[in-house]
């Protein structure tokens, strides 16, 4: 009898970009694409975890497209200790979201990528709540506050693995479809007539996270790379002023789509 083989959906970090991560899902279950493993970085940490936990893609679209994003303004709280946001509040929204509930209670393999200040090393969480998994997956610093877990302070899991693929393929998977949100450099124009310190940094982080990202998903069986926005300041303001969620997702459907019959042969064969 021939052996299923099993698909492990290794989701990128990338900030509001990975809305495109919906776009992601829904195409493939609208193939039929079975997900059987997912490991989640930062936004794709917060998106594989609702789906995961609730399987229901749409539930998470309206909550993060169409409604509630005005809470996630109400969770910006100041701190000089460790980041301009405490978490707390962030926390506390996402245990909304997720009912409360834990790794333990996911319909789906779940493992979340995070990274710790201390000693460097990537931290793969496969254990306790979602919401404190998720909050520290998201940690970027400098900008929210690091999670102290055990002897550890975990930050955003793009620090150190921006797509956990080989997590994946670790938990199981056959197949592993790598979701990065990083090609943005390849289409962003850099004005070289504007230079200015942030501008040059910026770029610059965003080149070695581009490269990082290539180098992590180099053994992955399907690389998706949706278009998305540059990241920064004005890509945020726009989520809450403009339809670039619905634009996102649409995206990242349009880029399943180009490579569902490869995803479909390497199931059958």
């Amino acid at each position: 009898m021939k052996k299923t083989k099993k698909i492990g959906l290794a989701l990128g970090s990338g900030g509001i970009r990975g809305l495109a991560h919906v776009g992601v899902i829904k195409t493939l279950l609208k193939h039929n694409v079975p997900i059987d493993y997912i490991s989640g970085c930062s936004i794709g940490a917060w998106v594989g975890a609702h789906y995961a936990l609730f399987q229901d893609i749409e539930r998470l679209e309206e909550m993060t497209v169409h409604k509630q994003k005005e809470k996630l303004l109400s969770t910006i709280e100041p701190t000089l200790k460790g980041g301009i946001v405490k978490g707390s509040k962030i926390e506390k929204l996402l245990d909304e979201w997720f009912e409360g509930l834990s790794f333990s209670d996911t319909n789906i393999p779940l493992s979340i990528a995070t990274t710790d200040l201390v000693s460097g090393k990537e931290i793969i969480l496969t254990q306790g709540k979602l919401s404190t998994a998720v909050r520290a997956s998201m940690a970027i610093p400098s900008v929210f506050a690091p999670v102290k877990h055990e002897e550890m302070l975990l930050v955003d899991g793009g620090i150190s693995n921006p797509v956990p693929d080989e997590t994946v393929r670790q938990m199981g998977a056959d197949i592993v479809i790598s979701v990065s949100l990083d090609n943005f450099i390849k289409n962003a124009e850099f004005n070289t007539k504007k230079l200015s310190l942030s501008r040059t940094g910026t770029r610059a982080f965003n080149i070695m996270r581009y490269q990082l990202t290539k180098h992590s998903t180099q053994q992955t069986d399907i690389l998706l790379e949706p278009y998305t926005p540059a990241i920064g300041a004005t890509s945020l303001s726009q989520y809450f002023t403009k339809k670039i969620g619905s634009e996102l997702v649409k995206n990242g459907e349009e880029e399943t789509e180009k490579h569902i019959e490869q995803i479909k042969d390497l199931l059958a064969n």
